[in-house]
């Protein structure tokens, strides 16, 4: 089904690079730049169940390789799993996600540098091969439109932090199947942290996210 896979879309699912925090309170009309990503930057996230509201597992996400064109990483589930492989461009969107979802087009959801009020428009395909004992293979194309709504404070297991929220909304639509339907997804980038420490993913069959756990970057 057409949900967001692990830790990225997002998409990513994801916009890495240092800048010191607004004060909260504060709203800076500032450009937010890229992040630095550097080699051992880490981060630990709840996968949430927004459903019911309650996390479904925990993982953790290792970047082992970075530059000013990509980020790539390691993928761990907490409880025993082996390690997955993703990658990211250097503004964290998706090109390939742990779950082996690999996406085709413009999916540069996060567009740096952020700046309030800032919209643009997106599309690609998210292909997902089939897992034994688990889901079937699909393909799926997305349209959406980005907006840099505004700086937040967002309070998740890892702290409260000032962080800007982005919305990507649109409408998804099945190559594989006559499936289709509206999709929403936000995303509160915190700078300090070089990545987001909440997001949400919502359509017909899907209402998931992350929340930040801990982190630890350089």
């Amino acid at each position: 089904m057409p949900g967001a896979p692990l830790c990225w879309m997002a998409v990513a699912a994801s916009a890495l690079f240092f800048t010191l925090p607004e004060p909260s309170g504060a709203q800076s009309s500032a450009p937010v730049p890229k992040p630095e990503v550097k080699a051992g930057d880490r981060w630990t996230y709840h996968r949430m169940n927004n459903w019911a509201n309650r996390p479904e597992f925990t993982y953790e996400l290792a970047v082992t390789f970075a530059d000013r064109n990509a980020i790539q990483g390691v993928v761990t589930r907490k409880g025993g799993e082996k390690e997955l492989d993703a990658t990211w461009t250097a503004e964290w969107n998706a090109v390939s996600s742990a779950d082996g979802g690999v996406l085709e087009g413009s999916s540069g959801l996060l567009k740096f540098p952020l700046e309030v009020g800032a919209q643009h428009s997106v599309t690609f395909d998210l292909q997902r091969p089939a897992v034994a004992g688990g889901r079937g293979a699909f393909r799926v194309k997305h349209r959406r439109t980005v907006k840099v709504i505004g700086w937040e404070d967002v309070v998740v297991p890892a702290g409260k932090f000032r962080a800007l929220k982005i919305e990507a909304n649109g409408t998804y639509e099945r190559i594989d199947a006559n499936l289709s339907g509206l999709v929403r997804s936000a995303y509160w980038y915190a700078p300090e942290v070089k990545r987001w420490v909440k997001y949400v993913y919502d359509d017909s069959y899907n209402k998931n996210g992350d929340e930040l756990v801990e982190f630890k970057v350089q």
